[in-house]
C-alpha cells in the first residue's frame, strides 16, 4: 500500500543520505595525509574518494581487493584532470579483484610493461567488475613489445569513456582485453598505436564500441578475436 511504499522510500533516502555523510576524502600528495595510492587504499571505505593533488607520482603500485559496493563506489580522482601524472614502473598501477571503482582524470606514461593492469588475480571465478575509466590519458609507453596501454584480464561490467590512448608500443594495443564481459568503450581517442587500438580476445563478449576516433593505429583499429592460449580463456 501507499503507506508501506512511503516508508520504504524514506528508508532508502535515509540510507543514501547517511552514506554520503559518512563518506570521507583521502588526500594524496606532497604534504598530504597519504603519499601513494596503496597508502590510501589501506584506509578507504566504500563511498570514499581518494583525491590525488596535482603533481607527478611514481608508478609501480600493486593493489589487491580494492572494492566499493553496489550502493557506494570508491572514487579515485585527480584534483585537476590531466594534471596528475603516474610515471614509470612496470605498470603504473596493477589492480586485482577490484570492484565498484571510478578512476578519473589521470595521465599514465612511461611504463615499461603495460600502462595499467586491471585483472582478476588469476582466479577466473572472481573477476574485477563495475570499473569506470573516465577522462584518463594513457600515453608514451616505454616499451616496444606486446605491451598495452590498458590491459584488462577478467573484468566485467566496465566503462571506458572520454579517454586518450596515444603513442603505444610497436607490438601492443591501446586497450587489450582477455576474457572481459559487458563493457562499453565509447568516445575515446586512439592515435599512434602499434598492433591495434582495441583488441578483444580470450572469451571476451557483450561489448559496445561506439563513437571512438582512430588515427594511425597499426595493423588494425579493431581486432575482434586474436591468438590466446586456451588456459587464459574466461570462461
Amino acid at each position: 500500500n501507499n503507506y508501506a511504499m512511503k516508508n520504504i522510500l524514506l528508508l532508502i533516502l535515509t540510507s543514501l543520505f547517511t552514506a554520503q555523510i559518512l563518506a570521507n576524502t583521502l588526500h594524496v600528495g606532497n604534504g598530504q595525509q597519504y603519499i601513494s595510492l596503496s597508502d590510501a587504499a589501506d584506509n578507504v571505505q566504500p563511498g570514499d574518494t581518494i583525491l590525488f593533488h596535482n603533481g607527478a607520482f611514481s608508478g609501480g603500485e600493486f593493489i589487491a581487493d580494492l572494492q566499493g559496493n553496489a550502493l557506494n563506489s570508491i572514487y579515485i580522482l585527480a584534483e585537476t584532470p590531466g594534471s596528475v601524472t603516474i610515471v614509470g614502473g612496470n605498470n603504473a598501477w596493477q589492480m586485482s579483484d577490484a570492484a565498484y571503482l571510478h578512476i578519473e582524470g589521470f595521465v599514465f606514461e612511461q611504463q615499461t610493461g603495460n600502462g595499467f593492469n586491471m585483472d582478476d588475480g588469476g582466479s577466473y571465478d572472481t573477476p574485477s567488475h563495475h570499473i569506470t575509466f573516465e577522462r584518463c590519458i594513457f600515453r608514451n609507453i616505454n616499451a616496444t613489445g606486446n605491451n598495452d596501454l590498458l590491459k584488462l584480464s577478467g573484468v566485467n561490467d566496465f566503462l571506458i569513456t572520454h579517454c586518450e590512448f596515444i603513442n603505444g608500443s610497436a607490438g601492443g594495443s591501446g586497450i587489450d582485453m582477455v576474457g572481459c564481459h559487458r563493457g562499453i568503450i565509447e568516445q575515446n581517442i586512439y592515435e599512434n598505436l602499434g598492433s591495434n587500438a582495441i583488441q578483444a580476445k580470450g572469451g571476451t563478449q557483450f561489448l559496445t564500441i561506439q563513437r571512438n576516433y582512430f588515427k594511425n593505429c597499426g595493423q588494425r583499429s579493431l581486432n575482434l578475436g586474436g591468438s590466446t592460449g586456451f588456459e587464459f580463456f574466461r570462461p
